[in-house]
């Protein structure tokens, strides 16, 4: 009897360590896209980054010298929201804020400035948060742009920086290419 009893009482502790250690399991690997190639725009390689959470990104450089990169990864967190309502995704844009500030701070940028912090639309269809600053990097005035939204688990950071334009303009040359990549986010 005792025998059974203690079979018993070893497998609802493994039982119960088993359910422990899989509610802090760490969350998989980012999902996979197949990003596309853009008419003006040259597409670099993926790199993966060597820890899971950190995911993997896609470089795109354009003719003129815009340079934007595609982020997709999930910073450790075990759910994401698809679209921009999650408060993971909401303090992801803040962190995302914060990190081209401490850039500033380090000395990488100068005369970083927030511009606009707000919601958009981009590709006619994906609504994002949206952040644009003006700073000079190596000595050229730029625009950069962060997009941040959560798709299937991850966040889909966008960071675009490109010549300095008037603050708050548009850039046809990056709405080209954010339109054709935010269509796989379907």
């Amino acid at each position: 009897m005792r025998s059974i009893f203690r079979y018993a009482s070893l497998s609802a502790i493994c039982m119960a360590l088993l359910m422990v250690s899989a509610a802090f399991a760490q969350p998989g690997a980012a999902k996979q896209f197949a990003f596309p190639n853009v008419v003006g725009w040259e597409k670099g390689e993926t790199a993966t980054y060597p820890s899971a959470e950190l995911g993997y990104s896609v470089p795109y450089q354009s003719e003129t010298g815009g340079t934007v990169t595609i982020y997709v990864y999930n910073g450790g967190v075990r759910s994401i929201a698809d679209g921009i309502g999650d408060q993971n995704v909401k303090n992801e844009i803040k962190k995302a804020e914060t990190d081209i500030k401490s850039y500033g701070d380090a000395g990488y940028y100068q005369n970083v400035k927030l511009i606009k912090s707000e919601t958009a639309t981009i590709g006619g269809t994906r609504t994002v948060l949206y952040s644009l600053f003006s700073m000079k990097i190596r000595g050229t005035d730029v625009d950069s742009e962060i997009y941040l939204f959560g798709y299937k688990n991850n966040f889909i950071k966008i960071r675009a920086t490109r010549p300095k334009g008037r603050d708050g303009a548009a850039n046809a040359e990056v709405d080209k290419l954010l339109k054709e990549v935010v269509a796989i986010f379907k």
